[in-house]
C-alpha cells in the first residue's frame, strides 16, 4: 500500500495550528480555529494513542469534532510497517463516500517514509463505546463477552467482510495475504512456516509441552499440501476472498455502552490484507478461546452460523455454509503457527502458550478430528 500525501507532516508534538490543518483538510473545519487542546495518554501496548479534547473559536462549525484521538507508531521496525499499511487503509476509505460500516471516522491519515512515523487522526468515540474484551481478559482465559456484545462484533464483522467482498480495491490497494495469489507465495510462506518452527524449537524444545507435539507434528506434515487440497482453488479465486482484518482479536472491537444506539467499529487496520472471511473468524472465535468455551452451549457453532447469516443479508452470494467451513479449517491450519513466530519474535510465553494450546485444541477438533458439519449430533 502507499498511503495518500498530506500537506502535513507526521507529528511528535501535538499543536492547535496543526490539528486547525489536519480538520480542515479533514473536511470538518471549514472555519475557525482550534484554540486549546487538553491532552490525555492511553496505555496502548502497540502504538502511542492520546486521547485529545478541543476548544475552537466561536465561528468554528457547531458539529467539528470536540473528542479525537491520535495515534502514532513505535519506532520498531514491523510497527513502521504495519503503520505505513494502516495510514494507506485509512487514506483509502476517506475517500470512499458513504463511508464503509463499523469503521471509526478519520480525519487524516499520514506516514513519513523517511521519518519513519505516521499520524491518524480519528474520532475517539470512548465515551460512548466499550471493548468487548480486554488483553488481560484474553490472557486470563476471559474469553467470551456478554452474549449483546459478541453478537454485535460479529454482526460488525460480516458487515465489514460483505461490504469488500469483491470490490476493485481488492486488485489494486490492500495486499495480499502471504498464502495468497499462487502457488509460489504459499510455497515461500510453508518455508519460513519451517524455518521459524525450527527457531521455536532450538528455544523451547525442553519446555514444549508434550501434548502439543502430536498436533503439531500432524499440521507440520499436511501444512505442505494445503495448497492442492483446498487453499488455491479459493485463494485463487476473486470472488471468494474479501478485506480481511487480520488481527481480529475480540479486543478490536468497539460495542456501544449500555443504552447507547450506535454502530459497532472495528479498530486498528494494521494488519488489513485480501485473504479468507474465515481468517478473522478463527483469530476471533479460537485464538484465545479453550475447547470447553468453544464447545459450550455450541458457543463457536451458533457463532460461525450467525456470521454466515448475517454475511447472506448483507448481500454476499454464492457462500454456503460448507464453504465457511471448509475454510475455517484452512485458516486455522495456517493460525496454528502464529504462536511459533510470536516465540520467535520475542513475545512472552504468558501471551503465546495460551494462544497456542487454544489454537491447537481448535486445530485438532476441525482439522484432526473433522469440521463441525461432519460430526454427530
Amino acid at each position: 500500500m502507499g498511503a495518500t500525501t498530506s500537506a502535513l507532516a507526521a507529528t511528535d508534538k501535538v499543536t492547535c495550528d496543526w490539528l486547525t490543518q489536519a480538520l480542515r483538510e479533514g473536511g470538518v473545519l471549514s472555519t475557525g480555529a482550534v484554540l486549546a487542546c487538553d491532552e490525555r495518554n492511553n496505555g496502548a501496548f502497540n502504538s502511542t494513542i492520546v486521547h485529545l479534547t478541543l476548544t475552537y473559536s466561536d465561528d468554528a462549525p457547531y458539529d467539528a469534532p470536540r473528542r479525537l484521538l491520535l495515534k502514532r507508531n513505535l519506532d520498531i521496525d514491523w510497527a513502521v510497517e504495519s503503520a505505513r499499511d494502516e495510514a494507506a487503509f485509512y487514506q483509502t476509505v476517506m475517500q470512499i463516500d458513504p463511508q464503509p460500516p463499523s469503521i471509526v471516522p478519520c480525519y487524516l491519515a499520514i506516514f513519513d517514509a523517511q521519518r519513519r512515523a505516521s499520524s491518524l487522526l480519528l474520532a475517539d468515540v470512548s465515551a460512548s463505546h466499550r471493548e468487548p474484551l480486554t488483553r488481560d481478559d484474553l490472557l486470563c482465559g476471559d474469553s467470551i463477552p456478554d452474549e449483546t456484545a459478541l453478537h454485535q462484533a460479529i454482526d460488525a464483522l460480516a458487515d465489514v467482510h460483505a461490504y469488500w467482498w469483491g470490490r476493485p480495491e481488492l486488485d489494486s490497494v490492500f495486499p495480499l495475504s502471504n498464502w495468497t495469489g499462487d502457488e509460489a507465495r504459499f510455497t515461500a510462506h510453508v518455508e519460513r512456516r519451517q524455518r521459524e518452527w525450527q527457531q521455536f524449537l532450538a528455544a523451547e524444545d525442553t519446555e514444549f509441552p508434550d501434548d502439543l507435539r502430536p498436533i503439531y507434528d500432524h499440521a507440520l506434515a499436511r501444512l505442505p499440501g494445503l495448497w492442492h487440497a483446498g487453499l488455491g482453488a479459493r485463494m485463487s479465486t476473486p470472488r471468494r476472498l474479501t478485506l480481511a482484518h487480520g488481527d481480529c482479536y475480540l479486543t478490536q472491537f468497539l460495542v456501544p455502552r449500555e443504552g447507547v444506539t450506535a454502530p459497532t467499529y472495528l479498530v486498528d487496520f494494521q494488519s488489513a490484507t485480501v485473504d479468507m472471511p474465515s481468517f478473522d473468524l478463527s483469530l476471533m472465535l479460537a485464538a484465545f478461546c479453550s475447547r470447553e468455551q468453544r464447545q459450550h452451549d455450541d458457543h463457536e457453532l451458533r457463532s460461525l452460523r450467525r456470521y454466515h447469516d448475517q454475511l447472506l443479508a448483507a448481500g454476499v452470494r454464492d457462500y454456503t455454509w460448507d464453504d465457511l467451513l471448509a475454510e475455517y479449517q484452512l485458516a486455522l491450519s495456517i493460525l496454528l503457527f502464529y504462536p511459533v513466530w510470536d516465540e520467535t519474535n520475542g513475545s512472552p510465553r504468558t501471551y503465546w502458550l495460551p494462544k497456542m494450546r487454544c489454537l491447537a485444541a481448535a486445530y485438532e477438533d476441525h482439522c484432526m478430528i473433522g469440521p463441525l458439519s461432519h460430526r454427530p449430533g
